[in-house]
């Protein structure tokens, strides 16, 4: 009878992990009913948490602290510390999902306890964790910032990075609530610098992945971020807020950028080689030397420095390139149709087979331009362009 209650234990465990609830249950109902009729408490009391867990994922709350209580209560007649606590910190889970936090605190307190009994750094870390945000959602967010300190000193000590990540996270968040956004912001940098830590070591082709894994949101965590030498090649950043962020010598090629906001950013030497910056933000930005040969149409580059910039064969359609640095800028077969070049400076910068339609030149410098025709030189000049 054993043998057919673990195989039903282990059935329920694989229906379970192809999210068939219901028939997990279902094993899992079945083995407990031949744990007690064998007396093998242990067991039952396994599978009793893990039909909690069912329940959990089911959104059946009251059903999964029902299973999660039983379960404790078995281990505290077997003396099975750890069982206990991982109990506890189920009941304290199902808690804080039912809304009551201050019941979802006491269980977290005593699973804590055990934890620390055992010299288990990884259930210690998560207790921490579990506590603070059940203190977090009581609104005591001074003992809640407690808990995360120490599991953010315990999982530094143990050098997990992705428990770092998610104690700063909380870490950021607490101190956001509390008005401390300047300490926020410092947790936040710290988050960016270990995930560019675990790239760098790793040598992974997926910095956004190992950014998520540390609890950041690519969308909206890389403002004023060193991304410095990053490889973000098919990055998709469609509108994330890179504000500011020190960009250089980023290989961006084929990522999505489209309405990015990139205003202020150092953008240096970094190749966009065909990626999509339709929309984008830009203004200010610092794209000296860096590879453009992609789509631009409509993008804001409103007194961004671009000298030196490869725009060969580029489609700007549209773009605002207003005030704009542009000299020495490789511009040859450049799409610029309907481009805003007002103020800009396009000093020796090659114009070649590019196309000028409909461009607004007043006060554009292009002294020394190559590649403009004497014809359109004449007509630019009547528009206010200056040529000497």
């Amino acid at each position: 009878m054993i043998d057919k209650a673990d195989h039903l234990l282990k059935q329920g465990i694989s229906q379970y992990q192809a999210r068939q609830f219901q028939p997990a249950l279902e094993s899992w109902q079945e083995a407990i009913t031949i744990y007690r009729e064998i007396g093998h408490r242990r067991r039952e009391g396994a599978a009793l948490g893990n039909m909690g867990v069912a329940w959990e994922a089911m959104g059946e709350y009251a059903k999964a602290k029902d299973c999660y209580q039983q379960h404790r209560e078995i281990a505290q007649e077997m003396g099975d510390r750890i069982g206990e606590g991982n109990a506890l910190g189920n009941l304290g889970n199902a808690c804080y999902a039912l809304d009551d936090f201050a019941q979802a605190v006491e269980y977290q307190r005593q699973r804590l306890v055990i934890a620390q009994e055992s010299q288990d750094w990884q259930a210690t870390e998560q207790g921490l964790g579990n506590l603070g945000l059940a203190y977090d959602a009581l609104g005591d967010f001074v003992a809640a910032i407690e808990c995360y300190q120490q599991q953010l000193t315990i999982a530094q000590e143990n050098n997990a990075p992705q428990t770092q990540g998610k104690a700063l996270t909380n870490l950021r968040f607490a101190y956001h609530y509390l008005g401390n956004h300047g300490k926020a912001e410092e947790y936040r940098h710290q988050q960016i610098a270990i995930a560019r830590q675990i790239f760098l070591a790793e040598r992974s082709h997926d910095f956004l992945q190992i950014a998520e894994l540390v609890g950041l949101n690519p969308a909206v965590d890389f403002t004023g971020a060193d991304l410095s030498n990053i490889d973000l090649h098919y990055a998709d950043l469609n509108g994330a807020d890179l504000m500011d962020a020190n960009l250089s010598a980023v290989d961006l090629t084929l990522a999505d950028l489209s309405g990015a906001l990139l205003s202020g950013t150092n953008l240096v030497d970094a190749c966009l080689s065909n990626a999509n910056l339709r929309d984008a933000e830009l203004i200010g930005a610092n794209l000296s030397g860096a590879d453009l040969r992609t789509k631009l149409p409509r993008a804001n580059l409103t007194n961004a420095n671009l000298s030196n910039a490869n725009l060969s064969s580029a489609y700007l359609p549209n773009a605002n390139l207003s005030g704009a640095d542009l000299r020495k800028a490789d511009l040859k077969n450049a799409d610029l149709t309907s481009v805003n070049l007002t103020g800009a400076n396009l000093t020796a910068a090659d114009l070649s087979r590019a196309e000028l339609k409909d461009i607004a030149v007043e006060n554009a410098q292009f002294v020394g331009s190559l590649g403009i025709s004497e014809k359109l030189k004449i007509e630019l000049r009547e528009r206010g362009a200056i040529f000497e």
